[in-house]
């Protein structure tokens, strides 16, 4: 019995009064409406920092490739193949180029993107980069330093990836194609970026895949003067056939690491925000939030022995 009357007791005790939560909810409603407001004041920022950028898009084939090779010949080729240099794996290949700065490098090279990429920056006249200048400047740099993060530095090859990288993205369509999209604020420049970074992607790996295939071949050749058993000797020559193959393919002009299914166009108007995402997310987690203090601070009084 006694143990009874304490469990009933500690349940009594640890019950939650809906009711008083909500006598507190409708006491103190109107502490939503600072919350609110603070959610369109996000909101509205956010409206304001909106750019509206033109989208230029090229749509390509998502196949990673098939292998053709038995896994015999697999495993006499796993003594010299390299898994970096994987000639199944283009489209992944191909993702991964496009944000390196490798690529970077090779445009600023052909191109000399930084001055015209970061233009506001780049003085025409001197020929150099303008340091910025200024309070808030000042108080930035104090602020980086304070939190040990890297002052401000000329624009360089890291920079150059950093805008690429942050520009294009890949989405996969209903179709189970791949759109590589470039996003920029002026449409021109949005399909000459992409043609730019794309078709020069697709022509390091067909540089880095020339190289490594070389080198097969010599390795092959090598092989087939050496090997005496006739066997191993049939599958280095299949091999040969296939390599030979493969140059034939890398000296084709037609583009290497992924089929295009359509050539690169550019969307007719800008991207626009989305209002309602915009205003009503900060809006939705306001009140969320208004009503979980609501309820914390009715619980914690619901426990004050002082309670009215």
């Amino acid at each position: 019995m006694k143990n009874q009357n304490t469990s009933t007791s500690f349940t009594q005790n640890d019950a939650v009064d809906i009711r008083f939560i909500f006598k507190v909810w409708l006491r103190w409603i109107w502490l939503l409406i600072p919350l609110i407001l603070i959610g369109l004041f996000f909101g509205y920022r956010d409206l304001k920092n909106f750019n509206p950028l033109y989208e230029a898009k090229i749509v390509i084939d998502n196949n990673e490739g098939k292998s053709r090779q038995s896994s015999q010949i697999n495993q006499l080729l796993f003594a010299f193949s390299n898994s970096e240099s994987d000639l199944n794996t283009n489209l992944s290949r191909l993702r991964l180029i496009l944000e390196s700065p490798f690529l970077a490098e090779r445009l600023q090279e052909k191109y000399n993107l930084l001055p015209e990429v970061f233009s506001e920056s780049w003085d025409t006249k001197s020929g150099k980069w303008i340091v910025p200048s200024g309070k808030d400047f000042e108080s930035s740099e104090s602020r980086r330093a304070f939190f040990k993060q890297a002052k401000w530095t000329e624009p360089d090859i890291e920079s150059l990836a950093g805008f690429i990288s942050g520009s294009i993205e890949f989405e996969e369509t209903d179709l189970g194609f791949i759109e590589v999209i470039f996003s920029h604020k002026e449409k021109d420049k949005a399909k000459e970026y992409l043609e730019m970074v794309y078709f020069e992607a697709d022509s390091l790996i067909r540089e880095k895949d020339q190289l490594y295939v070389n080198e097969r071949l010599k390795y092959l050749l090598k092989k087939l003067n050496v090997e005496k058993r006739v066997d191993q000797r049939q599958i280095l020559v299949t091999l040969l056939k296939e390599e030979q193959n493969r140059i034939m393919l890398l000296d084709s002009s037609e583009p290497y690491a992924a089929k295009i299914i359509e050539p690169v166009y550019v969307s007719r108007t800008p991207t626009a925000p989305n209002i309602r995402f915009m205003f009503g997310l900060p809006i939705i987690i306001s009140i969320f939030f208004g009503f979980m203090i609501l309820t914390l601070y009715a619980l914690f009084i619901s426990e004050s022995p002082n309670r009215r």
